[in-house]
């Protein structure tokens, strides 16, 4: 493994990168992106605008392999990869037909792709690896994928966490849920989203640090007012607007995250044409409602789609609420983005703002190639929310006393577990004193330590069955977890103690080392 950089700057690698939104992100949390990689020749040309070193390549992944790619950059290590694989394989739109889920799971290639962001891994051995997908991943073909990343990132040395990231908590203005999967090499601590990804936004702030969730109004309403098919690539802004929005908002998203102050022109508000029938169905609409409900009210629609299947699709968004998920399907068509106030749906600059990113940001190609890259990417502000976790992380592990178990100890302590599996269900646990089970506890992650504390409450997906002379501490286990079978009441007992306040944090994450606890726990259930 490579020598982990404790620097306040990580070099990193993005996998399937698209336009940066996650690596703009990482940047604004101090870290440095030194390659991407993407097949889409305009995401690949946003990404380079918009960094000062142009490290994108734009190159297909299905056949472009790490060593080539080493070759060709002169990177021989980095300390973190980072990316998305392509998510429509996993997305909830295909669910409606059995698409993505069922006995009717259709085949779809770009599932696939997670071996190929693994393989990656596999090459640079990072110290960390984040992979970012849609919360779908879940679900498919039944957790199929779900589990076959966890289950081969542990093969490839490294402990899991999968972290349901809600990106309005950390100031997006929008709806969207994305699962990703922090890796971390065994020999660190597991990564804790509880301890390091704090929220930093709420519906209702109650402490000094909480601020209210960002809404779609906060977010673009200082820009000028477009009728359908109008606006321009470059246009000024109205700083009218944009004074009166300051004093009714605050500076926090407009100047702070979208720094409108520092782009000179305003780029891409432009609005798209609809027909007078469309036109006609978005004046029916009321603030924030959907044209399901407007068909419920009783209110007379023209759209021509199937009332059963598409009754959402035209959603008039809310100015005071979060928006719904931008997507790449904007590109086809804005019916699910209609502007809470005017006639039209949202231009790409809108669009670009609710998924955070900045007015200084530049994209290129025609707009529904560009509004395909901004519903790709992952909002920054999630990004720099990711990328500070990562840093207090490894703040944290620089303190950590945790060392890799030796043969010996590991030895010992699956001697111990073996003998107290014989009394678990006998109340052995709850009778043992604080320091007794924190041996336990250390002891399962020194034989297991690429099983994470909080999987173990996920006992869903298939099993292991035993092997023919292997230990029952090893043996069935949760392929999705990796956690033992006979180990989990071990595990009920450890979160408990956490939770009751008896043990620490550190202690729970395995953050402190406690060999010499172990041969003693050792001693004490021999007796």
């Amino acid at each position: 493994m490579n020598q982990l950089s404790l620097a306040s700057k990580l070099k990193f690698l993005d996998i399937f990168s698209g336009c940066g939104g996650l690596s703009y992100g990482l940047e604004q949390a101090g870290h440095e992106c030194v390659g991407a990689i993407d097949r889409n020749e305009n995401a690949i040309k946003s990404f380079n605008m918009n960094h000062k070193e142009q490290v994108g390549v734009c190159k297909d992944l299905l056949s472009y392999y790490p060593k080539e790619f080493a070759r060709a950059t002169g990177i021989t290590s980095v300390d973190l990869i980072v990316g998305g694989p392509p998510c429509q394989g996993f997305s909830t739109a295909k669910r409606v037909g059995g698409g993505n889920n069922g006995p009717n799971t259709a085949l779809d290639s770009r599932r696939e792709l997670y071996k190929v962001f693994l393989g990656y891994v596999a090459h640079y051995k990072p110290k960390i690896f984040v992979m970012e997908n849609v919360l779908g991943i879940r679900s498919t073909a039944s957790g199929r994928y779900f589990t076959a990343i966890q289950n081969e990132s542990r093969q490839l040395g490294y402990n899991v966490a999968p972290v349901e990231l809600r990106c309005w908590e950390y100031g997006v203005p929008q709806s969207r849920i994305r699962q990703i999967f922090v890796g971390t090499a065994i020999g660190l601590p597991p990564f804790a989203p509880e301890l390091f990804l704090k929220r930093t936004h709420f519906e209702d702030p109650q402490g000094r640090d909480e601020q209210k969730i960002v809404t779609l109004g906060e977010a673009i309403g200082d820009l000028p007012p477009l009728e359908a098919d109008s606006g321009s690539v470059e246009s000024a802004y109205d700083l009218s607007l944009r004074e009166e929005h300051v004093k009714k908002y605050g500076g926090r998203y407009v100047l702070d995250v979208l720094k409108a102050h520092e782009a000179k022109i305003l780029t891409l508000h432009v609005a798209r044409m609809h027909s007078e029938r469309d036109l006609r169905d978005f004046d029916r609409l009321a603030e924030g409602q959907t044209s399901k409900s407007a068909l419920a009210a009783g209110i007379e629609m023209e759209f021509p789609y199937d009332r059963e299947t598409f009754k959402d699709r035209y959603t008039r968004q809310h100015r005071g609420q979060l928006c719904s998920t931008i997507v790449a399907h904007l590109r086809r068509d804005g019916l699910m983005f209609i502007h809470p106030t005017q006639r039209r749906s949202l231009t790409p600059r809108e669009a670009a703002r609710v998924q955070s990113f900045p007015d200084t940001f530049k994209f290129v190609g025609d707009r529904g190639p560009v509004y395909e890259q901004i519903g790709n990417a992952v909002p920054p502000e999630a990004g720099k929310a990711i990328g500070l976790a990562i840093a207090n992380y490894l703040k944290s592990t620089a303190q950590s006393t945790r060392r890799i178990a030796t043969n010996e100890h590991q030895r010992r302590c699956v001697s111990m577990l073996e003998k107290l599996l014989d009394s678990l269900y006998l109340g052995r646990l709850k009778s043992m004193g604080t320091q007794e089970f924190v041996s336990v506890w250390n002891a399962v992650h020194a034989i297991k330590p690429s099983i994470h504390p909080d999987n173990a409450f996920d006992r869903s997906g298939p099993v292991q069955p035993p092997s023919h002379g292997v230990s029952l501490v090893f043996e069935p286990y949760y392929l999705r977890s990796g956690w033992p079978h006979y180990l989990l009441p071990i595990a009920d007992e450890a979160l408990i103690r956490y939770k009751s306040g008896e043990i620490s944090a550190a202690q729970y994450y395995f953050q402190e080392d406690s060999s010499s606890q172990a041969t003693s726990c050792s001693g004490e259930l021999a007796s």
